[in-house]
């Protein structure tokens, strides 16, 4: 993906965002809405809105180095893919001169993936595999797909696919995966009619040889009825979902969530109140959400036991937090310095909760 100084971004594992100041090689300076400039990974961030403003020096892009897996070289010893030609004839590729009368689908959402599914379903660590492009989206694409050599793109591939189809690329000899694979990907999206602009994609994926051998690697999905192996290279579907998940929607799961504890406990108003911010007890199907998701769940959480303690007249409260990175720990101590200043607080009993716990002093 393409960075400008100016570009308006969100961070992809955590909360907020701002406008990229500057780019050096992998790392991005963003400017928050607290006037800090917080440096961050390339791959870490995802552009909201781009600047038209700026000047050509401000217009220079990251180049190949910027990828999703931090690397985009292999070896000039490693083996040759299988059954991939060494350079694709582009004369054989359909530019669509001619667009057909058939009317490609409404809708905005993008959905680029790219598949390897293994040929023998019942032996798939040993099995060859079959690498597969799919277009999950109203859009046709038109699709690069080169491997990185000796920091050059070998081009494999180069077509496009109507909207909601997928396309069988190569077939991947099991001797060719003992090295290190390096995929980049490019796409333009684009209709037969009117349509919104999309921006292109520029993906690098790189592949260890051991994720092919790792126990669940292949699994069910929605474009095989085989079991794949499938890495997302544009997903706004998945990107709307998150954006949906807003704060109403988050206590309403949280008040589904206590409806049901209440049920199974006795009303008894214990003297100290215990309140657990792990996730998995929070929500259901917490796998899919990032950090920063996770840590607005378990504020949001947290905001509400508190108000209820105080209007219950409750005397302590524990906070469950675990020990983890410390991040929500810092949060919720911040939020009672910032807002509760007037309760005491300290570190729980050891003997009871070890050291992931804060307990609140109410009165």
């Amino acid at each position: 993906m393409k960075y400008r100084v100016g570009d308006k971004v969100r961070f992809l594992n955590d909360v907020g965002g701002g406008k990229i100041t500057r780019i050096e090689k992998n790392t991005v300076y963003v400017l928050g809405e607290d006037g800090f400039e917080i440096p961050v990974q390339a791959s870490e961030v995802i552009v909201v809105s781009q600047d038209t403003d700026s000047s050509v020096q401000q217009r220079l892009s990251l180049s190949a180095d910027v990828q999703g897996d931090n690397s985009n070289t292999e070896s000039s010893s490693s083996k040759r893919m299988a059954d991939i030609p060494a350079e694709v004839d582009y004369s054989e590729v359909n530019f669509c001169e001619d667009l057909d009368n058939e009317v490609d689908p409404e809708g905005e959402l993008l959905g680029l993936f790219i598949g390897f599914v293994p040929i023998d379903q019942g032996n798939r660590t040993e099995s060859d595999q079959d690498l597969y492009v799919i277009n999950d989206s109203p859009y046709r694409v038109f699709i690069t797909i080169s491997k990185w050599i000796d920091n050059l793109l070998n081009p494999i591939h180069a077509g496009f696919l109507y909207p909601d189809t997928k396309s069988h690329i190569a077939t991947i000899k099991k001797e060719d995966i003992n090295s290190e694979l390096s995929l980049n990907i490019q796409s333009i999206f684009f209709k037969n009619k009117t349509f919104t602009s999309q921006q292109p994609e520029y993906f690098d994926l790189r592949l260890n040889p051991t994720k092919f051998y790792r126990f669940g690697t292949f699994s069910a999905n929605d474009f095989f009825d085989e079991d794949a192996m499938v890495f997302s290279i544009a997903d706004t579907k998945k990107e709307e979902i998150l954006k949906s998940l807003t704060d109403k929607a988050i206590d309403e799961s949280i008040r589904q969530k206590d409806s049901k504890i209440k049920i199974e406990k006795k009303e008894v108003k214990p003297l100290i109140e215990e309140v657990d911010l792990h996730i998995e007890g929070l929500i259901d199907n917490a796998k899919e959400l990032k950090p920063g998701e996770i840590l607005n769940i378990q504020m949001a959480r947290f905001k509400v036991a508190i108000e209820g303690a105080i209007i219950a007249k409750t005397r302590k409260i524990v906070f469950i937090h675990g020990v983890g990175n410390g991040k929500l720990k810092h949060e919720l101590r911040e939020e009672l310095d910032k807002n509760y200043s007037k309760f005491r607080y300290q570190d729980a009993s050891f003997r009871e909760y070890g050291y992931g716990a804060t307990m609140v002093f109410i009165r």
